[in-house]
């Protein structure tokens, strides 16, 4: 079950970041925005280690997710949608 794309979410662009910088970013992001009901971070796809180690962040501190869903219904499976 994932959640459409809204202007009014935060988003967190992690394109071109290393999976070293993961935890420090998203950590803080999540922080500064622990008011939100929802965020997005944008691992992208690439090969993976980006989003796994955003995925395995999320798992470790509890915070369910979904991919966005795309406004034909498909979803995007570069971009988590997290629910605070």
């Amino acid at each position: 079950m994932g959640k459409k794309a809204s202007k009014n979410r935060p988003t967190l662009d992690l394109h071109g970041r290393t999976v070293d910088e993961v935890f420090d970013l998203v950590d803080r992001f999540l922080t500064q925005n622990a008011h939100r009901p929802e965020v997005c971070i944008m691992p992208g796809k690439g090969t993976g280690k980006v989003q796994n180690e955003v995925v395995r962040y999320l798992k470790l501190g509890g915070y369910p997710w979904s991919y966005e869903t795309l406004a034909n219904g498909q979803k995007n499976t570069g971009s988590l949608i997290i629910h605070l």
